[in-house]
């Protein structure tokens, strides 16, 4: 009978424990492979599970349209995927990534997780403030700040006049190039050449060869070699470096590798912490229409120390002191932390080892000369009856 009760409770208590858990469905525009998905998911799951009181659980699925069209007919075989492998599910708020998610979802939410709201982050189109409904979407928007990255350049050299964007050809660039040229109007003595195309050999072709031509990365995820392989950032980038002549500055924290030296970058990793902070308002209970979105990109500033050095530029202090700074000088403690930490627990076994000894010493001493008292008291004892025997034979009448 007892065995029975407590069956039962162990399965009334597996039962409440997993209506109390909260249901994320999560669609990536891009792959899991892909550094700028990553960090965003990455970041917005490691948030949650931090700051969520109660526990979580995450679905997710990739839409890949780094190598695959986001054609119509696409993503109706995608819905009829999800219709089936989550048909009963019933998410609690869902997330998305960056434009081709979110389009998915505003076309197709009715025929998977109706009444369900969607939380975003990477979005770079910005009329959707506008027009999305407010009761059922919020998010998280990105915007590269050419601003930033143009004064950042004329800090590097003063003389240059001529700025070369490079992306990929793909909505998502599309969006950001009329982005950036609504931002240029500033700079009338500026020269800007805006590079695009999905294959990386038409890109090469036309890219600057004069000294010190500085080109901005804005979005390269969807370049192809020439037989139409997508090609990884690694190889993209490796691709582009083998014009002498370039200064690679980056707008997206994931392309700040090899010889990209950075700037003021879109950050992954706090687009998805700030989508995690919203739906963690959600999920205690606020009103999705009463959580805004977050319409000022979280950029931050990231440089690659070695790539500085090899294009021989120098940041300023107001710049630096507010950067990420990757391959950066280590400190003495930073280049020397291993032995430094052996050789403090060296000398700490050594000082406990001396105390030690030194412990057992004073026992031994103290215990040598408690000896030595009780001889030195026998030795007293013993002269003591020698007197008293003399003094008898001394005075044999008394």
């Amino acid at each position: 009978m007892v065995k029975i009760i407590v069956s039962f409770l162990l399965f009334f208590t597996c039962i409440v424990h997993a209506e109390s858990q909260s249901r994320i469905f999560i669609l990536h525009s891009y792959s899991q492979e892909y550094g700028w998905t990553k960090y965003q998911h990455e970041s917005f799951v490691s948030t949650l599970e931090h700051t969520y009181g109660s526990p979580l659980e995450f679905s997710v699925e990739y839409l890949d349209t780094k190598r695959h069209p986001f054609t119509e007919s696409y993503q109706k075989e995608f819905v009829s995927y999800l219709q089936k492998k989550f048909e009963g599910y019933y998410p609690d708020a869902i997330y998305v990534t960056d434009d081709n998610a979110l389009k998915f979802f505003i076309a197709h939410r009715s025929e998977l997780f109706s009444n369900v709201p969607i939380f975003f982050s990477g979005i770079n189109n910005l009329s959707l403030v506008h027009t999305l409904d407010k009761k059922s979407y919020t998010g998280v928007y990105e915007s590269k700040n050419v601003v930033k990255n143009i004064e950042l350049i004329r800090q590097f050299s003063p003389q240059t006049r001529d700025i070369w964007f490079v992306g990929d050809d793909s909505s998502t660039y599309k969006a950001i190039e009329s982005d950036i040229r609504n931002q240029i109007t500033q700079y009338p003595n500026y020269r800007f050449h805006f590079l695009s195309s999905p294959r990386i050999d038409d890109i090469v072709a036309k890219l600057p060869t004069a000294p010190k031509s500085f080109v901005l990365l804005t979005t390269i995820g969807g370049l192809c070699d020439a037989t139409g392989r997508n090609l990884t950032l690694k190889e993209s980038i490796s691709t582009l470096e083998h014009n002498p002549h370039l200064i690679l500055c980056s707008m997206e924290d994931t392309y700040v590798m090899d010889k990209v030296v950075g700037g003021f970058v879109t950050s992954g990793k706090q687009q998805g912490k700030s989508a995690a902070e919203l739906v963690k308002r959600y999920l205690e209970g606020e009103a999705v229409e009463r959580i805004d979105p977050v319409i000022k990109s979280p950029n931050i500033y990231v440089f690659d120390q070695k790539a500085l050095m090899q294009a021989r530029l120098i940041l300023s202090e107001y710049i630096a002191r507010d950067s990420v700074i990757l391959h950066g000088k280590r400190t003495f403690f930073e280049q020397h932390q291993q032995a430094i930490l052996n050789g403090t627990f060296i000398l700490f076994g050594v000082f406990l080892l001396y105390i030690v000894i030194s412990f057992f010493m004073m026992l031994q001493k103290n215990s040598h000369i408690k000896n030595i008292g009780s001889e030195l008291k026998e030795c007293s004892d013993e002269l003591s009856q020698v007197k008293e025997k003399l003094a008898l034979l001394e005075h044999p009448d008394e």
